[in-house]
């Protein structure tokens, strides 16, 4: 017992109760519940582990799992690692002075999520239709030549960082805005809503 409590044990129980009895004449029954909390803490602890390794998070696809449209007769490719990597990088080096996070800071009407890419004319929405777009802007609409105002392979002479860019680089960068129209439309081409 407690303190110089007389007590006795109780059986017949599923668990073993321990019967104190209290200075004042009163009887006071415990559980011997040594094994029953152990038990429930453990339950508790591996629910939570449980709940916690599958908590809801932001999708991830593997890169290679994604399918990337080249063209509009349904040609697609996907990614490798390296050639994800080296896509963004010449992204965030040419383009996302303007364009950071899918967004156009020159123009927030027009930005490059998958949606708006399809409205233009031509489309934009494979990496055939962003290559041709990358060597010669037109308008949304298709109607004007404005390589002066966006960086080009056409206009190299006037934006120095499209004088080095191969039609690979174009490919890679192209290939990469697609790949995150993919893997986080909802974020992508959010511009400063996001970023």
């Amino acid at each position: 017992g407690r303190a110089g409590i007389p007590s006795a044990r109780v059986g017949g129980s599923a668990a073993p109760r321990e019967v104190v009895f209290a200075a004042d004449g009163a009887v006071e029954e415990m559980v011997a519940s040594t094994w029953s909390n152990a038990l429930r803490f453990l339950a508790g602890a591996v629910l939570g582990a449980v709940l916690l390794g599958s908590s809801a998070g932001p999708a991830r696809a593997d890169i290679d799992d994604v399918a990337i449209p080249v063209n509009d007769k349904g040609k697609t490719t996907n990614l490798t690692k390296e050639q994800l990597v080296r896509g963004k990088r010449l992204f965030l080096a040419a383009c996302s002075t303007c364009h950071v996070g899918g967004g156009t800071r020159t123009n927030q009407n027009v930005a490059l999520s998958l949606e708006e890419l399809s409205g233009a004319l031509p489309a934009r929405n494979t990496v055939e239709g962003l290559v041709d777009y990358l060597n010669a802007p037109t308008s949304y609409d298709g109607l004007k030549d404005i390589s002066e105002v966006h960086p080009s392979i056409k206009s190299a002479d006037l934006f120095p960082k499209m004088r080095s860019m191969k039609q690979q680089d174009l490919f890679d960068i192209s290939s990469y805005i697609l790949y995150m129209n993919f893997t986080i439309p909802e974020k992508w081409g959010g511009g400063k809503q996001y970023y």
